[in-house]
């Protein structure tokens, strides 16, 4: 949360203790952003996903990719470590400017692809560099880097827009060519070599020299529909999720903030259907079976783990995230002061993270992704901005949204369920990092492409655009002729559409009066369809003939276009 680091960054931590740095919007201690009397997500009505829900990762920005390119005089022991940490300092005033909010720039300035430098006019890329002398490492740029665009600053903005962000020159002495002339002083954090990049404005009368640095937007990104992987989280039956109450005020009780929010999630959980059940291994454990899937909720209070500096109880930390695929923490995080995210052995199990620490979108993203050895196996909601809300707040709407999805063959995505956050929290503080190359959706795999044609195999193609009208019944036909005979051993159809909003979409392949449904508004929320369909329904049928792809819009308002379809068959 808003204190989700004593000291912060993206994603690190320490939870803490009386006189430790914080990152604090202001709330009193006792945690006023807390309300005791809010609303139970769990036992509001459940809508039927689709269009109600808000679209986007970030409902009220964009997201988009964009290149890095300054100067950098360093030590040439450092040299290496200069593009991060000018890119931290473009991070902080762009994002206190309200415009850019850089994702992720740890993993990515860690590539040895991802950063490049100029030399003798050419540019290098990091493995390209191993017999360059240091001493040309002065320019460089970092490519395709994660941003997100909020509010008025997305708009405008194409593909080579171009922000200016001022940083220092020498970013490893900056404390002593500046002083506390180019940083915010006071508050909770002082101002230090180490921090600087955090407390950074260079205002009028910085004594420090600065330049400017690039931010070239280089992709806008589509809005993609993607889902947590519901395969992998309910292939045994089971759904488990803990959620850890960090400390949030000075001293441990149980009137203390934290400990409040404990008990309104038990209190929540009861409320919606879930049994307690007791004894529970570490703090309190609830239970409820939706459509056959059990879910299982673990609640750590502040007396089980209090957060990232509970090196007693670090026992604890470790098996939550041994034996959960739900991990979600909320609590004070401390600026490159804890190892905590470090420390763990990490399940090879796929993984959620909720993490409700300040500015998660960068530092603590690097050890979880670490830990986990890549995205293949974890999705990780974090935060663009200083997160204001508590744990319940953002782990009751996605816990409300994954009964849903069990509830409804599994067609909630990660744009519904950020929207349910949104509109709970009341900010776009939340977006997703891991999610864009998800494979799971309701109706088949998102990764899967047309097979390469084996001996045998027939191909056929309709590539004439056809507009589907818009929320009619009999919505619009593209017709193949296949010409070759045979019966239909395996059967796939690749569909191409760009739509507003692929949620209003029903696409049917029909021929011989048989017909198979392929994509039945399972997108809910997003802007394109472009998917590989496994049919069974004419196994054994013949090939030849008119074959029909029927796409119905069955909802007002939103338009697009069937590009092409695909047939790929092989023959028995």
């Amino acid at each position: 949360m808003r204190h989700g680091m004593k000291l912060k960054t993206l994603f690190f931590g320490l939870a803490l203790s009386a006189g430790a740095f914080g990152c604090d919007d202001g709330a009193a201690p006792g945690g006023t952003d807390f309300d005791e009397n809010a609303s139970n997500p769990l036992t509001e009505p459940a809508e039927t996903p689709g269009k109600a829900d808000t679209q986007y990762f970030n409902p009220d920005g964009i997201e988009v990719e964009v290149d890095i390119e300054a100067d950098l005089d360093a030590p040439d022991s450092r040299k290496s470590d200069g593009p991060a940490i000018l890119g931290q300092f473009a991070m902080t005033y762009l994002r206190n400017n309200k415009s850019v909010y850089i994702e992720s720039l740890a993993e990515q300035a860690s590539s040895a692809d991802r950063v490049e430098w100029l030399i003798d006019g050419a540019w290098k890329s990091g493995r390209e560099i191993a017999s360059v002398a240091k001493s040309k490492l002065t320019h460089f740029r970092i490519r395709g880097i994660n941003a997100v665009l909020l509010n008025s600053a997305k708009n405008g903005v194409t593909v080579g827009t171009v922000f200016d962000a001022p940083v220092p020159v020498k970013p490893f002495s900056i404390y002593a060519d500046g002083g506390t002339t180019c940083g915010d002083a006071g508050g909770h954090i002082e101002l230090s070599q180490t921090y600087y990049w955090y407390l950074w404005n260079p205002r009028a009368g910085c004594t420090a020299k600065t330049q400017t640095m690039k931010v070239t937007v280089s992709k806008m990104l589509p809005s993609k529909v993607t889902y947590p992987e519901y395969d992998k989280l309910v292939a045994d039956g089971k759904v488990t999720m803990v959620v850890l109450f960090g400390l949030i005020d000075d001293e441990l009780s149980k009137t203390e903030t934290g400990y409040r929010a404990f008990l309104q999630m038990g209190k929540w959980l009861a409320q919606g259907g879930f049994k307690e059940v007791k004894p529970a291994p570490v703090g309190v454990r609830y239970t409820k079976t939706v459509k056959g899937v059990e879910v299982q909720v673990d609640l750590y209070s502040p007396y089980d783990f209090s957060g990232l500096s509970d090196s007693a109880h670090f026992g604890n930390f470790q098996k939550a995230l041994s034996e959960h695929e739900i991990v979600t923490y909320d609590g004070h995080s401390m600026l490159g002061a804890s190892d905590f995210w470090n420390r763990p052995t990490y399940p090879n199990f796929y993984q959620v993270f909720l993490y409700g620490g300040c500015l998660g979108y960068e530092y603590y993203v690097a050890p979880i992704l670490a830990g986990k050895g890549g995205w293949d196996k974890l999705d990780l909601l974090s935060a663009v901005v200083e997160v204001s809300a508590n744990a319940n707040e953002f782990a009751g709407p996605f816990l409300a949204k994954l009964l849903l999805a069990l509830d409804n063959g599994y067609k909630v995505s990660w744009k519904d369920i950020l929207g349910a956050i949104r509109t709970r929290v009341g900010d776009s503080t939340f977006g997703m990092s891991g999610v864009r190359d998800n494979c799971f959706s309701p109706t088949g795999s998102l990764c899967t492409t047309t097979p390469t044609p084996t001996p045998g195999a027939k191909t056929y193609s309709n590539t004439t655009a056809a507009t589907i009208p818009d929320n009619k019944a009999a919505g619009v036909t593209s017709s193949i002729d296949a010409t070759d005979t045979g019966t239909i051993d395996t059967l796939s159809v690749k569909v191409s559409i760009d739509h507003s909003w692929i949620g209003d979409l029903v696409v049917t392949l029909v021929k011989d009066g048989v017909s198979a449904k392929l994509y039945d508004g399972a997108g809910v929320a997003g802007t394109g369809l472009d998917q590989t369909f496994t049919v069974t329904a004419f196994k054994g049928k013949a090939l030849k003939g008119k074959w029909s792809l029927v796409v119905v819009d069955t909802a007002a308002d939103d338009v697009g276009t069937l590009k092409s379809w695909t047939l790929n068959a092989t023959l028995k």
